[in-house]
């Protein structure tokens, strides 16, 4: 366009000077001249001064125009060496001399009336029918005005001075054979920009004449060449090397553009900084065929080429382009990419971020290829944001083959090698499908995930999937490292897992660059196939053959999972799931086959406390307490054919023979019939009838029971036993045929007892048959301090074998029924005789105080030979007949005192009053021995008392002592009496004082 107007201009200020150098060029050539120019400018604006001009006479007329400069409205246009026409004379008369031979510009120099700043801003010529009506019409000017235009080493400037091309050479002719087609060549060379020094040359041919046969306006070709890259460059890397290209098109009536072009790339190469050395890309070529409208801009066609191997092809569009906002859309078709290239050219870029190069390292990309992909976004999206509108806008498939990465060290998970899998991105949205890939040994398949990046990766939602055939000896290390990090627990003891297992994954959250962040929803279903997980301590290895585990957020599901261990198997059923408060069990199904119990009852209680031994079949359904889900509602049947069972309470196993544990929801029977008990057998019974509150009611009947099996139990005087780990309340009933405590023998044992979760404890309702008495007795005790409190009684007991349970005695000093009450109390951990106290009665019955050593002591200090008669053996050698025998004590810290005993007699009566020491046996009492009859001359025989005290008494007599020191080894004192009142109110008051203490004092 701006090119025919300056023709134009041309033109007429041509025909202007050819008509009037016709009718004056005989009469003043200069003043002709000038006239000419005077009129161009009244006419057009346009001032030509030329330096010097002249009229040149051959066969035609040529007009001379030396160093003329063309301005508009006062701004320099044209600046030219000089300008000819050719003008025929025969034209001149009949015609004004139009259309001229010829034109020719010789060094025009052209002033574009725009800066080189705002060259950018100059808009693009609109194709469109107007566009070919002004352009036919500049071209039908140039018809009437020359035949043939030359321009010789024009050169263009933009207004500022800077030079834009320049030895720029034009040649436009139109032939008499087609006086309607012009013809025009052009070539030049680019100054002054980035792609200074290249050439560029063109060939056109218009058609002006609109009513000529049907076809396009115009045709052409454009030549480019020697086109440098310059200041191509992005993160200090840059593009190097040549350009050329070919563009052969047609321009329809209707403005519309259509062509094919050709483009090629030579030497590229890639330098930079942070480049280790320079990239050479060899040559590349584009092939397209393009089509302009007033509506569309497209190129089709598109292939790129590296020497002649294609590789991509493509096509583009822009729609509405002379809008506000054009969209522009890309289509890019199937191409291949050397990955394995790429990533060597990438490692040669210096300082890359540490993470992408290692990445880069770990990769082996494999290959990779991509299917079509299209771009539609708006242009103000694409210049405002770019990534953000491939984002959202892009399409494009590709697949991967082969790939591999090497895991960070620290994963301890092996190389991923044998990738492939289908990639699709679609506005954002990324999806990959058909996913496999070798881990190791094992193989990963059926990998397919799907996520929302269409607001970027940081907080996109995904969902995943795949399906795994793992060889769980390889990944051990990686499942122990992921147990450490998630510190889950009892994860130290895990020694080692094996074989192998399928496991089905799928996942779904969103995505963190920065940090990791666990999926809001997953699913693992996890298939064993002869899965091997040896733990340390018991219950020794599991093999899982078959079934399935479900793992989903907050439960875990068992679908008959067969678990074996060493002796039994097992088969999983139900649910498990987390909850605010616990973990809750739902359905949770056991159904055991020959299971050793001994290994899977300590993993819940401590051997220590209860012990099973012996294989275990049967059905369990466990669930929660919805009210409490730590509380265990189990339903079902176990048996345990023949084993032991050993409580912390026991010193022995109870040996069972078919015992079943049999439970419903709150309740739980453990029954043991026919069991033995250090040999003896026993009806065993263990009663729970709420977990939610557990307690244990504990029900035996044995044929024959040492007390001492059961630890708790031990004379007060024997040192303490550890205390009892048992922190349920328990309570029961035994019943023995036989029992023994230490030495001393019982039958017919009866009795109920309690054990409080503090350790508090009951011995109540006990009676027993011992040594021909009953026994009956209530026993208290302490927890914290094993304080007890003993209540009980014997009635018309043989005390001989009781005398001789320790074995330090071989014979009893009391014979004859004996009755003994007692109310005790004492710490039996520290020190039992020391912490004693409470009330002892002793009654006997025709009986007899046998020879001990303080008897025969006191016995000794008199002489009582003279009142024994047949009837009577000596007292020093058969012993002490009596008729009752009575004593209360009373006591404290181990100091008992009584002010009441006496000993009723047919051949004397005895008294004593004072202190017995339990825990060292001292005694400090004061004793009076009475014989009966007339035996007073016996007193007179007593050492120190004499006949004086006899005679005092009439026949009244007795004899006074003051007894202290070991019962073993006593100290005997005679003690003389100073008041026989006091001695007679003594003496008849023992009788009544027992009855009814301290009535007389």
């Amino acid at each position: 366009m701006r090119f025919a107007r300056i023709a134009t201009i041309l033109a007429l200020v041509l025909l202007i000077l050819v008509t009037g150098s016709v009718g004056l060029i005989a009469y003043n050539q200069p003043r002709v001249i000038a006239f000419v120019l005077s009129s161009i400018n009244r006419r057009t604006g346009v001032n030509i001064v030329p330096r010097t001009s002249s009229l040149i006479f051959t066969h035609h007329l040529i007009v001379v125009l030396d160093e003329p400069e063309i301005t508009a409205k006062g701004h320099p246009v044209i600046k030219l060496k000089s300008l000819r026409a050719s003008v025929g004379y025969h034209s001149l008369l009949q015609r004004t001399g139009l259309p001229l031979y010829w034109l020719r510009a010789t060094n025009p120099q052209i002033t574009l009336p725009v800066s080189s700043s705002d060259a950018a801003t100059v808009p693009v010529p609109k194709p469109g029918a107007e566009t070919v009506i002004a352009i036919r019409e500049a071209l039908q000017t140039l018809t009437r005005i020359a035949w043939r235009v030359e321009v010789i080493d024009a050169a263009v400037n933009y207004a500022d001075g800077t030079p834009l091309i320049d030895q720029v050479g034009v040649l436009a002719f139109r032939s008499r054979k087609n006086p309607g087609r012009w013809t025009v060549g052009f070539d030049g060379k680019v100054r002054g920009s980035a792609v200074a020094g290249s050439r560029v040359a063109g060939k056109f041919s218009f058609d002006t004449i609109q009513d000529s046969p049907p076809g396009p306006f115009a045709r052409g070709q454009i030549w480019a060449w020697n086109i440098p890259i310059k200041h191509v460059e992005a993160e200090g890397i840059e593009l190097g090397g040549g350009l050329q290209g070919h563009l052969k098109f047609s321009i329809n009536n209707d403005g519309s553009l259509t062509g094919a072009a050709n483009a090629g790339g030579t030497d590229l190469i890639l330098t930079g900084e942070r480049l280790s050395q320079p990239i050479k890309l060899g040559d590349y070529t584009l092939q397209t065929a393009l089509s302009f409208s007033d509506g569309l801009f497209a190129l089709t066609k598109l292939i790129l080429k590296r020497v002649d191997k294609p590789l991509v092809s493509a096509e583009t569009e822009v729609v509405e382009p002379y809008s506000g906002n054009p969209a522009i859309g890309v289509k890019v078709g199937g191409f291949r990419i050397d990955a394995s290239a790429l990533k060597q050219k990438l490692l040669l870029v210096r300082h890359l971020p540490t993470e992408v190069e290692k990445t880069l390292k770990r990769l082996a990309p494999g290959d990779v290829s991509v299917g079509a992909a299209t771009l539609t976004a708006s242009l103000d999206k694409i210049k405002t944001t770019p990534l953000q509108a491939l984002r959202e806008n892009l399409v494009v498939s590709a697949a991967i083959e082969n790939a591999g990465f090497t895991l960070p060290e620290d994963s301890k998970l092996p190389a991923i090698d044998r990738f492939s899998a289908q990639l699709h991105y679609e506005k954002g949205v990324l999806s990959i499908a058909q996913g496999g890939a070798k881990l190791g040994n094992s193989t990963i398949r059926d990998v397919a995930a799907r996520a929302d990046l269409s607001h970027g990766v940081e907080g996109a939602k995904y969902q995943a999937g795949m399906a795994i055939d793992a060889d769980l000896v390889e990944l051990s290390p990686a499942i122990s490292r992921f147990a450490e990090n998630y510190k889950l627990e009892r994860r130290e003891r895990v020694e080692r897992i094996g074989g192998r297992i399928d496991l089905t994954a799928s996942a779904s959250g969103v995505l963190s660059t920065s940090k990791f962040v666990p999926p809001v929803d997953y699913r693992l279903l996890a298939n064993p196939k002869d899965t091997l997980i040896v733990v340390k301590g018991p219950p020794g290895p599991f093999h899982l053959s078959r079934g399935a585990v479900a793992i989903a957020p907050g439960s875990i599901k068992f679908e008959n999972l067969m678990i074996a261990v060493t002796g039994g198997d097992a088969v999983l059923n139900g649910a498990v799931s987390s909850l605010k408060q616990g973990v809750a069990m739902h359905d949770l199904t056991l159904d055991l086959h020959q299971f050793p119990s001994e290994v899977w009852l300590s993993l819940l209680i401590d051997p220590a406390d209860l012990a099973l031994r012996g294989p275990i079949g049967g059905h369990v359904v466990l669930n929660s307490d919805p009210k409490d889900p730590e509380v265990i509602l189990p339903a079902g049947k176990l048996t345990l054919t023949k084993g032991e069972v050993q409580f912390n309470f026991l010193r022995a196993p109870l040996e069972v023979q078919g015992a079943t544990v049999k439970m419903d929801r709150q309740t739980l029977v453990l029954s043991m019939p026919g069991s033995r008990l250090e040999q003896q057998p026993i009806d065993f019974k263990i009663t729970v009838q709420d977990f939610r509150h557990p307690s244990i009611r504990i029900d035996a009947l044995v044929q024959k029971l040492d007390l001492e099996v059961m630890r708790f139990v031990r004379m007060p005087w024997t040192p303490p036993t550890p205390p009892l780990n048992f922190a349920i309340p328990a309570s029961g009933h035994i019943e023995a045929r036989f029992g023994n405590l230490a030495a001393f023998q019982m039958s017919d044992i009866k009795t109920d007892f309690i054990r409080q979760a503090t350790g508090d404890w009951r011995v109540y309702n006990f009676s027993a048959n011992a040594y021909r008495g009953n026994m009956t007795m209530d026993l208290t005790g302490r927890g914290p301090d094993n304080w007890i409190h003993m209540k009980g009684s014997i009635v018309d007991a043989d005390p001989s074998p009781m005398f001789m349970l320790g074995g330090k005695n071989d014979h009893s000093p009391l014979l004859g029924p004996t009755s003994i009450a007692v109310d005790l109390w004492a710490d039996t951990d520290l020190d039992f005789y020391n912490t004693l106290a409470g009330d002892i009665s002793l009654t006997a019955r025709d009986g007899t105080l046998d020879k001990f050593t303080l008897l025969s002591r006191l016995l000794s200090f008199i002489d009582i030979k003279n009142w024994l008669t047949a009837q009577f053996p000596d007292p020093r050698v058969s012993g002490i007949p009596f008729k009752t025998l009575m004593a209360d004590f009373k006591g404290s810290r181990g100091v008992f005192y009584t002010d009441n005993f006496v000993l009723h007699g047919p051949v004397l009566d005895i008294t004593a009053s004072g202190s017995l020491q339990f825990s060292d046996s001292r005694l400090d009492m004061r004793v009076g021995m009475f014989p009966f009859d007339t035996v007073d001359w016996v007193l007179n025989k007593i050492p120190l008392i004499g006949t004086r005290v006899g005679a005092g008494t009439g026949k009244l007599v007795a004899a006074y002592f003051q007894v202290s020191g070991p019962l073993s080894d006593p100290s005997i004192t005679p003690k003389p009496i100073t008041s026989v009142t006091e001695f007679v109110m003594k003496t008849l008051g023992m009788p009544i004082n027992i009855i009814r203490p301290n009535t007389i004092k």
